[in-house]
């Protein structure tokens, strides 16, 4: 069943009550309040997944050393779609054991390109949009049919406590074959398809599980015509727009249909829309602009049912409202090339595969405040752009026509959603800033980094203040800030209780003589963020903090 906004902020605050409850000390009437855990123990039902395709590719020539560094020559889709078995899911340090121990019961596992049937005597068209498992790779789920293989990697896999099965397809399919497919999923209880690519004029799919099977969520992608936005190789613009603002087609020059009017009638037939993939140096760049040229044509308009599937950027997904398909992973088996190691789906000094407690922190997040759809509400930004650029190195991506070039993508300086534009002071370089207030009334606000010829991962402070309307939501703060100040609509009592929790902790901390409350002020030190935000990382685990915040009025308890 969908989440329910309003039942979610109503059951969080009625147990955010009674965990508040008074305890009177040593009979002399001082009244302490109980320590609240400010994040729901039940899972996320947003439609997140981690996704094996980046693990695949690592394996391609694992420990070896790269001699060509061609792409099409290390990790081609043939080799790599045979990276994907049970023995890679399922095996001693397999993806499946492995990634995520802390929240894969809000994730779905979804397995990329490589586990259909590779068989030729499967008509051609419907080799990778058919649902039947490869019993050479998956051996001990030969003795099944069809659809109770998939049953069987579904309840496998909710075993080791995933939230269940989803599965990669790619083409056209005809209408009987859709409604048999969305009819084994019911049977098999697999609730995500990842359509990457195809199955778009007909929309069979999203029809018959309309009528079939409406827990089956279902993702479509126009494509973006590569992993960067236009004009890249053009040095000294002030913006670089995506291939989903208006008037841009499929092929440069052509007369073919328009981008953006293919995105927009898929946001109003699908239940995801994925903005597609982006060079890793740049990932958060590229997508920003993307999500920027979108939402400048949906918001407002409840047609655009669909929510924005952001691929691997967990931050912005959380301020913005949107999901992920999370691909960043922990594997150390080098491939290397000229002294380094050739894994170019996670380049830079980013570092995302130290940066798991990220993907952690943002569906606990979604467990208090769930995703919108691209239609819902507002949204604003800001007129200026940023710009990032950083020249590619011989292996940084897979777009070869890069490599000794200086790259450079924009994104706003400032996005929000239902929210007015937060001020933001700096001196030097800016952050992203970005915010939203969802359906059920939370806030939430990031920062995000930025990457400069000389860095290609650096994350700017700033002195961030933003309205946030009533004082009684949960609060969601991601990234860096020098300072962050809330300015609510009336004055904050005298007796308010500031309690913040690290997204990953069971429960919150009195922080309310470590900051500064003035009448309806709330100010945070950047390093009081940073240090609850992170307090109860994984060892070793780098990512930006992420917590919650909420304020509780002591006044006559």
């Amino acid at each position: 069943m969908k989440a329910n906004p309003e039942e979610k902020l109503t059951c969080l605050k009625q147990l955010f009550g009674i965990l508040t409850a008074v305890l009177l000390l040593n009979g002399c009437g001082v009244q302490t309040p109980s320590i609240p855990n400010l994040v729901p123990s039940e899972s996320s039902r947003a439609p997140n997944y981690w996704c094996t395709w980046y693990w695949q590719n690592y394996l391609v020539l694992k420990g070896q050393e790269v001699t060509d560094p061609d792409p099409e020559m290390v990790f081609n889709s043939e080799n790599v779609r045979e990276q994907l078995n049970e023995e890679t899911l399922f095996g001693e340090g397999g993806m499946a054991k492995v990634m995520l121990p802390m929240s894969r019961g809000d994730y779905y596992f979804l397995i990329d390109h490589g586990w259909q049937d590779k068989s030729w005597d499967i008509p051609e068209k419907d080799i990778f949009f058919n649902f039947i498992m490869d019993t050479i790779d998956f051996p001990s789920y030969t003795s099944l049919q069809p659809k109770d293989r998939i049953k069987k990697l579904n309840d496998d896999l909710k075993a080791l406590g995933w939230r269940g099965l989803g599965l990669w397809v790619r083409g056209d399919i005809a209408k009987e074959e859709a409604v048999k497919f969305v009819e084994w999923s019911k049977y098999a209880g697999v609730e995500y398809w990842k359509i990457d690519g195809g199955e778009t004029e007909n929309a069979y799919c999203y029809k018959a599980k309309q009528k079939i099977y409406h827990e089956l969520y279902l993702e479509y992608v126009t494509g973006s015509r590569g992993p960067l936005n236009t004009r890249w190789d053009e040095e000294g613009l002030s913006c670089y727009p995506s291939v989903y603002a208006p008037g841009i087609r499929h092929v440069k020059g052509s007369s073919g249909p328009y981008i953006s009017s293919e995105a927009l009638n898929i946001l109003k037939n699908s239940d995801v829309f994925r903005t597609y993939d982006a060079v890793p140096l740049l990932v958060s760049t590229v997508t920003m602009q993307r999500i920027h040229d979108l939402l400048m044509q949906t918001a407002g308009k409840p047609e655009y049912v669909a929510l924005l599937n952001v691929q691997d950027d967990c931050n912005i997904a959380a301020a913005l409202g949107c999901v992920v398909s999370g691909m960043r992973h922990p594997k150390k088996t080098p491939r290397m090339y000229e002294g380094r190691d050739f894994h170019f789906q996670i380049a830079g000094d980013r570092k995302v595969d130290q940066r798991l407690n990220e993907m952690d922190r943002f569906v606990r997040w979604q467990r208090i405040a769930p995703p919108m759809p691209a239609g819902y509400g507002t949204y604003k930004a800001s007129r200026g752009f940023l710009i990032d650029k950083f020249k590619f190195r011989t292996g940084d991506t897979w777009k070869t026509d890069t490599w000794g070039k200086m790259v450079s993508q924009s994104a706003p300086a400032i996005m929000v959603r239902n929210l007015p534009l937060p001020q933001v002071k700096i001196n030097g370089e800016p952050p992203y800033v970005l915010a939203s207030k969802f359906p059920d009334g939370a806030i939430c606000i990031a920062t995000e980094g930025r990457v400069k010829p000389d860095d290609s991962w650096y994350h700017p402070r700033a002195d961030v203040s933003l309205e946030c309307g009533e004082g009684n939501q949960p609060i969601g703060i991601f990234g860096h800030y020098k300072s962050l100040k809330l300015c609510f609509d009336k004055s904050i009592p005298g007796n308010t209780v500031v309690w913040a929790q690290d997204l990953l902790a069971d429960q919150a901390q009195d922080i309310t003589s470590r900051v500064t409350l003035r009448d309806n002020e709330l100010i945070i030190p950047g390093e009081l963020i940073d240090e609850i935000g992170t307090s109860a990382a994984t060892a070793g685990d780098i990512s930006s903090p992420g917590l919650v915040l909420m304020m509780e009025d002591q006044e006559g308890k």
